[in-house]
């Protein structure tokens, strides 16, 4: 417990002054919720901090040794790690390189279950911009049914799949009732 609250901590200061893009929300919401997810589905400690943590690298001045300084276990921080993306959109290799991120994904029970509940509470935020970005919405909903089925062909946590076919749905939904 005192790891997932240190994790909470460590996120919401590395987060600091950042808003989740379209929406005036503060970011650190959104690992909040993903590690919400996590314990609701019992994935473990190790997962509910990676879930807290996914984001700091990725987007904020911190490094992985940062992770480690700060003392969090390197079961906690390998998950991070699979679940942070490396490469740019417009880059090169980015074709290959997102193979290689869901490649290395699907090698960890932890690593598939964490990601489908990053993109569920995703989902969740793309239905509340549907009425401003509109296209951005429906490309992420294209982008979601295409890569995601082998991770939910993996997962075999019914909690995770449950709410992620429910945000999936409603996305669906919203992006239907505005045509």
């Amino acid at each position: 417990m005192l790891a997932i609250l240190r994790a909470a901590t460590f996120a919401a200061t590395a987060h600091a002054g950042q808003t989740r893009r379209g929406l005036p929300d503060p970011y650190v919401n959104h690992p909040l919720r993903v590690a919400e997810h996590a314990a609701q589905a019992d994935l473990g400690e190790d997962a509910v901090v990676a879930a807290l943590l996914h984001d700091v690298v990725e987007d904020t001045a911190h490094t992985w040794d940062d992770l480690r300084v700060a003392g969090f276990t390197e079961r906690a921080i390998a998950l991070a790690r699979l679940l942070t993306k490396w490469w740019e959109s417009g880059d090169d290799d980015a074709e290959q390189d997102k193979a290689t991120y869901y490649a290395r994904i699907l090698g960890d029970r932890d690593a598939v279950a964490l990601k489908l509940l990053d993109r569920t509470d995703n989902m969740q935020d793309v239905v509340r911009i549907v009425p401003a970005r509109r296209d951005f919405a429906e490309k992420y909903a294209k982008k979601t049914r295409r890569e995601f089925p082998p991770l939910l062909e993996r997962c075999d946590n019914t909690y995770v799949l449950q709410v992620f076919r429910e945000r999936l749905t409603a996305l669906e939904a919203a992006l239907d009732r505005r045509r």
